[in-house]
């Protein structure tokens, strides 16, 4: 007997209803153990130790910055705080102006 052909908008449908009617196995769940605060007090010194040393680990992996790019990096930021603090002080005194001229009518 030959295959009949299931047009693809049905082949998803009929694969989820498949999944559907088959039992789903709730995996099981490990025991909650209990907090204990006597061994949290005596490992964190091991793990604010240990924290600390992935940390130096990590900042001797850093790319650090030349001298000449660490100066172009400071004068690009200090000139874009520069044009970002006039145009602030533009919108704030075109804003007062206007408010000043609301006050007056």
């Amino acid at each position: 007997m030959a295959k009949r052909k299931v047009s693809r908008k049905y082949k998803k449908k009929a694969m989820m209803e498949r999944q559907m009617t088959q039992e789903r196995k709730v995996p099981a769940q490990k025991p909650r153990q209990k907090f204990n605060i006597w061994t949290f007090l005596k490992n964190l010194p091991k793990k604010v130790a240990k924290f600390f040393r992935n940390v130096v680990h990590e900042l001797k992996r850093v790319t650090w910055p030349n001298r000449k790019a660490l100066m172009t990096y400071t004068v690009v930021v200090l000139v874009t705080i520069a044009i970002f603090g006039v145009l602030l002080g533009l919108y704030d005194f075109i804003f007062l102006q206007l408010v000043e001229l609301l006050v007056k009518i």
